[in-house]
């Protein structure tokens, strides 16, 4: 009985805090950062097993909470668990693009490297692959992953109508202006490139 009424207490004092963070209270927020770090931590360490990835993400995540804690309701969820829900959310996110990014940009360099046919253009292609593969890290992720699986895992338009659960007119549309996103910051960095050599 002792412990719920502890517990009930504790979950009173970070909903006041969460409150206090809302109403921009900088005292408040240290306070909570102080009672609550530890465990994000933990729910951090335990997903992503990597100790400087998971500061990381705490860091991402108080963040977060200093901008959103006006959208937590303790009619959902206690504060800690809201909490932990975003840590759980940024750390799921930052394992799944680690990965992508591996897995695409790693298996892409193979490929083009294994289809260079004239070794007097490798130089050239080496560095147009680098320019390229820097602008699409440079992306939105949504629009850098859409162009990851359509072109270098050749997913079909209709494959990613169902995946994203859209239109297959939308996703061409996407597609199309994601495209001339990325070729307009590859021309951007190729100018920028030449000029520097120039000068």
């Amino acid at each position: 009985m002792r412990r719920a009424v502890h517990a009930n207490r504790d979950k009173d004092d970070l909903a006041a805090l969460l409150a206090g963070v809302a109403a921009d209270d900088k005292s408040a927020f240290a306070k909570l950062y102080g009672l609550t770090s530890r465990k994000l931590y933990g729910v951090a360490l335990r997903i992503l097993r990597d100790r400087a990835a998971a500061e990381d993400i705490v860091q991402e995540v108080y963040f977060r909470i200093w901008r959103n804690a006006s959208s937590f309701d303790p009619r959902l969820a206690s504060p800690i668990a809201w909490m932990a829900s975003i840590v759980r959310h940024a750390a799921i996110d930052n394992l799944r693009k680690q990965k992508l990014e591996t897995m695409e940009f790693g298996d892409e360099s193979e490929r083009v490297e294994a289809r260079v046919p004239d070794p007097a253009d490798e130089i050239d292609m080496a560095q147009r692959r680098a320019i390229a593969l820097a602008a699409i890290r440079r992306m939105d992720p949504a629009k850098r992953n859409l162009i990851l699986l359509a072109y270098f895992r050749e997913q079909s338009r209709e494959s990613l109508a169902r995946t994203y659960g859209l239109p297959t007119g939308t996703i061409k549309t996407n597609l199309r202006r994601s495209l001339i996103e990325l070729r307009k910051s590859m021309q951007r960095e190729e100018t920028q490139g030449r000029a520097i050599a120039a000068a």
